[in-house]
């Protein structure tokens, strides 16, 4: 299990992005079927209730999806799903509806799944791309799953329910996914994946991590930062930027910005107190790093948001 620093990251993380499910579809599949969607912005994801199909992202190796699995698309690709990837495929629209069906319309279904997308704050749903794998793929009897097993359990419940209050329910369960999905792959990050959930995963690079994550005010150097991994300077840049997929200060760089948008939307925070949460000496200095960072001074993004 992910310690409490790590788990306050997590808290972090999600905070600054603030999921918002979009009412998930059911969609079920019976015969034989092949469907193509083309790459959208949003996070999609699906939730797999029963039966298994195959799913390849474009460019990628496909996937079996199997009863119990949990898909996460920080950015959605151009993908296929299909009961065989052989089958031609059928370029479609997402719909919306209470249960969408693939292949045979009147045989029994062998496949049915959630599929859906997160909607996040905008200023801040491109760190989500940056800091994430391609992909996330949980299955149900991964170390640590249990939990999520018994929350994509709720949600098959519910799904196929007819039941008042169902698409409030079903939205705030898929939140409650979303978190526990993010905890079980800090417990178990696959060897090769990079970005922020391995670096967590790395006892060396957890400590700098949540550091900066709990103490952003604080004026962090590269040496600082190394000295808490337990590295000399060059080893712990090398492998931080390797692990997280940015160097060490372009991280803390991002980071800040990070809180900086969400702090502006605040209307009690004057400039300075913004600057002075995020690590900045001056409101001159936060300032000329944030206009240059985002496009707009504090100022606009500030009344753009507020408005």
């Amino acid at each position: 299990m992910a310690d409490a620093g790590t788990q306050e990251s997590l808290a972090a993380i999600i905070s600054l992005l603030r999921p918002q499910c979009v009412v998930p579809k059911l969609i079920s599949g019976a015969g034989a079927w092949s469907v193509r969607y083309d790459a959208q912005e949003t996070t999609g994801f699906c939730i797999v209730l029963a039966g298994s199909c195959l799913l390849a992202p474009e460019g990628d190796h496909p996937l079996e999806l199997r009863e119990g699995d949990f898909l996460l698309f920080p950015r959605t690709p151009a993908f296929t799903m299909a009961s065989d990837l052989d089958l031609a495929a059928t370029t479609v629209e997402p719909k919306h509806g209470r249960e969408i069906r693939r292949g045979d319309p009147d045989a029994e279904a062998s496949m049915r799944m959630l599929g859906g997308y997160f909607q996040f704050d905008r200023a801040n749903a491109q760190l989500l791309v940056k800091l994430l794998p391609p992909w996330l793929h949980i299955r149900r009897h991964e170390q640590g799953a249990e939990r999520l097993t018994r929350i994509v359990e709720l949600i098959g419940e519910e799904a196929l329910a007819e039941r008042a209050g169902r698409e409030l329910i079903l939205e705030r369960l898929v939140e409650v996914l979303l978190v526990e999905a993010l905890r079980v792959r800090l417990v178990d990050a696959p060897p090769r994946e990079r970005g922020l959930l391995a670096g967590l995963s790395d006892p060396a690079l957890a400590r700098p991590l949540r550091g900066i994550h709990v103490n952003l005010a604080r004026r962090w150097t590269v040496a600082e930062l190394a000295r808490s991994a337990g590295m000399c300077r060059a080893v712990f840049a090398e492998r931080f930027a390797h692990t997280v997929g940015l160097p060490p200060m372009q991280y803390l760089l991002e980071w800040r910005m990070a809180n900086a948008r969400d702090l502006l939307g605040r209307d009690h925070l004057s400039l300075a107190e913004v600057a002075e949460r995020i690590g900045y000496r001056s409101t001159s200095a936060f300032s000329t790093a944030f206009t240059r960072f985002t496009g707009q001074s504090p100022s606009e993004f500030a009344r753009a948001k507020r408005g």
